[in-house]
């Protein structure tokens, strides 16, 4: 993708998180938004194309919009964790890689943030975007896991491509904060 091209990608307003049901998330950032064309068509790409090297690529408008952030960035001994959503062993093999990964070590990489992946999936469930809301809010319950040690109230930062209603996002959430963790932000790619 050109440079051109790149900076076409336009970032989105904050306003569309108030539509989502986060409540063990303190705050929910969106840097895009998949009513983008280039963007939606970049990260299909990216998951179900399994084009691997798309990674870096929106890992680094990710990247981009997380450096305005300013609150954030300059806030007192700010060095949050960053947990990528994990996927099932099974959808990890399929598509031969996990894209919150992919994010996520990205990043660390820039940030200098610590990277764990003691949030594990253990259930396997029908993917989230092929159901509805209600259905989604069923699916979800249970599947996550966290191998850790306690987090001693550690702030955290989930990362993950697109977010919809947010019941994966707080379902993860609720697994951090039972585990200690501090605040909870995510930092997504797009609002589906």
């Amino acid at each position: 993708m050109c440079e051109n091209c790149f900076r076409q990608l336009k970032f989105s307003s904050d306003n569309r998180t108030k539509y989502l049901k986060t409540p063990d998330i303190d705050k929910v950032f969106i840097a895009g938004d998949y009513e983008d064309l280039l963007l939606a068509k970049l990260i299909k790409k990216f998951k179900y194309d399994f084009i691997i090297d798309l990674g870096p690529l929106l890992a680094r408008f990710l990247i981009t919009f997380w450096r305005g952030q300013n609150y954030y960035l300059n806030k007192n001994n700010f060095n949050p964790l960053l947990v990528p959503i994990p996927l099932s062993k099974r959808r990890k093999k399929w598509r031969g890689f996990n894209q919150s990964e992919i994010l996520a070590t990205e990043l660390s990489a820039y940030f200098a943030y610590p990277l764990v992946f003691n949030l594990i999936r253990v259930k396997h469930r029908a993917p989230q975007a092929e159901l509805n809301e209600i259905e989604r809010l069923e699916n979800i319950q249970g599947i996550f896991s966290w191998t850790g040690e306690n987090l001693n109230g550690k702030d955290v930062i989930l990362v993950d491509d697109v977010v919809t209603s947010g019941a994966t996002l707080n379902e993860a959430a609720k697994i951090l904060r039972a585990n200690g963790a501090g605040e909870i932000y995510a930092l997504v790619l797009a609002k589906g």
